[in-house]
């Protein structure tokens, strides 16, 4: 509020309003404030606490700045009481859940008692705001002008344990909430876009995975066939909220439709704060409910031509897999101490004492940290695979087969039941206790196949070339790939290694805090793959050549790792680095890239 604008308009006519404070500075009459307060600004928590504590901030606000002098001056004008009652404002209650939760038959929502109805707390938004959302008001004035907020960060595996009813609800009832294991930030998108006006404004801070995760899909799908979205302001691993690492964006939708989405990937939060505002616009008709690549300029340019290669590493790769889950690492996963002939010396995090192991069923086990470009490190690390394959299928080994070939192991196994069969809740009780709780990739884990831990801060793809190498899914494992017909695996290795796909998954995945990046499989699926010797003349040659250079640089790593001094290491560096700057210029040649195009990615990617 300005002098300028205060004398224009006239002071009689807006006396009501604004008062001049100390300092000659223009504020909003206490009595203004609440008038806006009252008519313009209304919520809803399902937390009660937080119900009352948001009004007294919102009542502190209109009291912010103000003396008892200058407050006692205006109501003694005004003839009114200091503050408002907020309890037709701000009001608790399911967001999410309106009274047609009762109407379903499928719930079984007879059996509720009380304490149930309770924490659900429906809320009927038309009846509790009928002057904003109920069936009298006009179609063209229905709804709220701005709906903002920072709605719960919350997997729906975790909500199944204390509200299965409401987790079957939003399946039903919500489009966003019905593909996989959904957080239930992406519902209360949705919902707020219901609550908007005809021209109204959502401005939402949440997690950016629903961009990319497959459970974000009818969410994404929602918004782009509305072309909701206006604009996105995307965090990266910045850290916005000090208390936790959460990886977030702000996203700015519209109920009309936009023709352009602005986009800023912040790379410096304090910058950001302090007004830079960098960024660009991507055609709106560029969403969809496919995953979302938002970078602009030319970076966009280059990752959208590269997105029309018709062969992705999902087509190239026989399959993309994840590591084993046993259930129970600590029973599974030993540490070698010593070996002899047929048995191993192992110590067992399970039960605290070292034990002889038949060394029949332990393998060399492999965690995302051992993975080097081109390198894989063996370590003491070990896993015990109680199983055998017949006709190419994992089959668990008998309990009797068991006992008599490997009765050390047995005798292990047998210590560590109780705890084996704990497992998924007991689910693992019965004949087969002592098998892993999952049974994913025991088919594939012992052929020769690429590696890449599921974390890492630059392209780490490793290889196995005889299939004794095992790893583990989740945070400290990885994923797999078996290369397709017509693809050689040393030919998937350099491309996956080289600075120009390594630059791609900077672009399109995920990225993490400290500067790593997820490798799952979501985000190297969709790599794109130049079929070998496609493109140009020269490409049966390129890819000739790849296959060779991959053939050295897996020989110069295990060298280079293997370095007993300096000045060896340094050499084999040379050397390697050398190899791998060959197979990034024949990659560049491969995928027709301009030297304009190369520089870019240069000058964003580290060299090997």
């Amino acid at each position: 509020w300005h002098r300028d604008w205060y004398v224009a308009h006239g002071a009689e006519k807006h006396r009501k309003e604004v008062y001049q404070g100390r300092g000659g500075a223009w504020r909003l009459t206490t009595a203004e404030k609440k008038r806006i307060l009252v008519n313009s600004i209304y919520g809803v928590d399902i937390d009660a606490q937080a119900v009352e504590t948001t009004k007294l901030s919102l009542l502190l606000k209109v009291l912010e700045d103000e003396t008892a002098e200058t407050i006692d001056a205006q109501l003694s004008f005004l003839h009114q009481r200091a503050l408002p009652d907020l309890a037709a404002n701000i009001k608790c209650g399911n967001s999410l859940i309106g009274p047609d939760f009762y109407a379903d038959a499928q719930l079984g929502l007879a059996g509720l008692n009380d304490e149930e109805r309770y924490r659900i707390n429906v809320f009927d938004w038309e009846a509790e705001f009928p002057h904003i959302l109920g069936k009298s008001v006009p179609e063209e004035r229905r709804g709220f002008d701005a709906v903002i907020g920072n709605p719960p960060y919350i997997r729906i595996q975790n909500l199944k344990e204390f509200a299965p009813r409401e987790v079957e609800f939003y399946k039903r009832r919500y489009v966003s909430a019905s593909k996989g294991n959904y957080d239930i930030y992406v519902v209360f998108v949705e919902r707020g876009l219901s609550l908007m006006s005809a021209r109204g404004l959502l401005g939402f801070i949440l997690p950016h995975k629903f961009m990319n995760a497959k459970y974000g899909e009818p969410l994404r799908g929602l918004l782009s066939r509305g072309r909701h979205v206006s604009e996105i302001v995307h965090f990266g691993h910045q850290q916005v909220f000090a208390q936790a690492s959460t990886y977030t964006c702000l996203l700015l939708v519209g109920r009309l439709p936009h023709d352009q989405v602005r986009v800023c990937q912040v790379d410096d939060l304090d910058a950001w704060r302090a007004g830079s505002k960098d960024g660009g616009s991507v055609p709106a008709r560029l969403l969809s409910g496919a995953e979302w690549m938002l970078s602009t300029g030319r970076t966009g340019e280059l990752l959208a031509r590269l997105r029309t290669s018709p062969t992705k590493l999902g087509d190239a790769a026989a399959r993309i897999f994840q590591g084993i889950k046993t259930g129970a690492d600590s029973v599974y996963i030993v540490e070698e101490l010593e070996r002899s002939d047929e048995s191993v010396h192992v110590y067992s995090r399970a039960t605290c004492h070292e034990h002889w192991l038949e060394a029949g069923l332990l393998h060399w086990l492999a965690k995302g940290g051992d993975s080097a470009r081109y390198y894989l490190r063996r370590t003491n690390r070990l896993i015990l695979f109680p199983f055998k394959h017949e006709g190419g299928t994992p089959v668990l080994i008998g309990a009797d087969e068991l006992a008599r070939r490997f009765p050390l192991t047995w005798k292990y196994l047998l210590a560590n039941r109780d705890s084996l069969e704990g497992r998924e809740r007991g689910r693992m009780r019965g004949l087969d206790w002592y098998s892993f709780s999952r049974i994913q990739a025991l088919d594939v884990m012992p052929l020769p196949k690429l590696f890449t831990p599921d974390l890492a801060p630059r392209a780490a793809f490793s290889w196995d070339p005889t299939g004794e190498c095992f790893f583990t899914g989740g945070v400290a494992g990885g994923y797999g790939i078996l290369p397709a017909d017509g693809y050689e695996i040393e030919y998937l290795l350099g491309l996956l290694n080289s600075r120009l796909l390594d630059w791609v998954i900077r672009r399109t995945a995920t990225s993490m805090r400290g500067g790593w990046y997820s490798f799952e499989a979501r985000f190297i699926r969709s790599l794109p793959i130049a079929q070998p010797g496609a493109g140009h003349d020269r490409g049966r040659e390129c890819s000739t050549a790849i296959v060779g250079l991959v053939e050295q640089a897996v020989a110069l790593a295990a060298e280079l790792h293997a370095a007993r001094t300096a000045q060896d290491a340094a050499h084999c560096r040379r050397e390697f680095q050398t190899v791998n700057t060959a197979i990034d210029r024949i990659v560049y040649d491969l995928y027709g890239l301009t030297d304009d195009e190369i520089a870019l990615v240069e000058e964003s990617t580290p060299a090997p």
